[in-house]
């Protein structure tokens, strides 16, 4: 199995844990509101603005707790973006970001440097295209070597 498909299982039990924990607090908080909210509506003393600072409270704890999930849920979508991605386009995504930048920069540049990066670039841009592709086809040539290779030393 690789790597990333043992990485994708550990997240997804990871975020399963994570929701299950979070299923299970938000029922406790949900039973002490209900609780504290009985207890506060019999309490003789209580008056309208003890009642209006414990909403208050607890609306503010609701938001917390719904910020904090939607924070998880964030960072899950991006480590499964991350292990879904291609390494090898990120690198050039990355390079071609930075180098856009320095092309952006145009106006104190010569024309003639100015056309030589954008000639370097495109050339870039090719090279990458058929090293990908050419990587693409060989890579399972690799796989078949490596598998032969445990077989010969058993």
């Amino acid at each position: 199995m690789e790597n990333k498909e043992i990485m994708k299982q550990i997240m997804n039990l990871h975020k399963a844990a994570l929701d299950n924990s979070f299923s299970a607090m938000v029922m406790f908080h949900d039973q002490a509101e209900k609780l504290l909210k009985t207890f506060i509506d019999k309490t003789p003393g209580m008056g309208d603005e003890g009642k209006k600072v414990m909403n208050q409270w607890f609306e503010v704890y609701k938001k917390g707790r719904d910020d904090f999930k939607k924070a998880m849920d964030e960072g899950h979508a991006k480590i499964e973006a991350f292990l879904d991605s291609d390494p090898k386009d990120m690198f050039k995504d990355q390079n071609e970001k930075m180098f856009n930048m320095f092309l952006n920069q145009s106006n104190w540049m010569l024309p003639d440097f100015k056309k030589a990066a954008e000639d370097l670039g495109d050339m870039y841009k090719k090279g990458y295209d058929e090293f990908k592709k050419y990587a693409d086809d060989n890579v399972r040539h690799m796989k078949d070597f490596f598998s032969a290779a445990e077989k010969r030393k058993k």
